[in-house]
């Protein structure tokens, strides 16, 4: 096919050609270095990412660190604190019941030097069945707490009373610390401790109800 044609033409278009040719490898070449450039921008950026992702976890790693180390020490110290709160209930506990029980001690030594007297009389408990007896020691015991508990107690007394009789065995054996009980218990009759004009028999029988004692007078409803 070259041979008809002149020979200038013949080596102007394989030089055109290869111009072309140059001009587009280069050209692609420039693209080429884009692209890389552009990925070799993108690339520190994606880098960076998990930096700053680390450092936030790192930060809220060390603030609930902060916060359970602040539980943990609010925890101990509610723990001793209610440690402490039971050391010093144990403690005055102890001592309120020595003074509770030494003023009732004086309170009933002074019922027995100045308190009005109270009576028992425990002549008929011969009569008295097992059971009836037992009972009778019961109240006993619910008499003597009552009147440790008043604020002006009575100065006690169990008349008809002796140690070989079935009621004294029953409440001794019934009654913890009776044989230290702060009250006077003998086996004479009420009538011989006292002036018979000077004892009033109280009774759940009678018609009316005594409210109020005072020295020498009862006050009655």
């Amino acid at each position: 096919c070259l041979q008809g044609m002149p020979a200038g033409m013949a080596h102007t278009k394989p030089e055109t050609s290869e111009v072309q040719l140059n001009g587009t490898s280069e050209l692609m070449d420039l693209l080429h270095i884009d692209v890389e450039t552009d990925a070799v921008d993108t690339k520190p950026g994606r880098e960076d990412l998990p930096c700053s992702v680390s450092r936030n976890v790192l930060r809220k790693q060390r603030h609930w660190e902060k916060q359970v180390a602040a539980k943990k020490s609010r925890r101990k110290e509610e723990k001793l604190r209610r440690k402490m709160n039971r050391e010093l209930e144990s403690a005055s506990v102890p001592f309120l019941c020595r003074v509770m029980k030494a003023i009732t001690k004086e309170r009933l030594a002074e019922a027995r030097s100045t308190g009005l007297k109270l009576c028992v009389d425990l002549s008929m408990t011969d009569c008295m069945s097992d059971k009836e007896i037992s009972r009778l020691a019961g109240q006993l015991r619910r008499l003597y707490g009552s009147n440790k508990k008043a604020t002006r107690p009575f100065h006690l007394f169990l008349t008809d009373l002796r140690e070989d009789s079935r009621l004294y065995r029953e409440c001794v054996r019934m009654n913890d610390g009776f044989l230290n009980y702060t009250m006077d218990i003998t086996d004479e009759s009420c009538l011989n401790l006292f002036p018979p004009e000077s004892v009033v028999y109280l009774t759940p029988d009678a018609e009316e109800g005594v409210k109020r004692f005072e020295q020498r007078c009862f006050k009655l409803d």
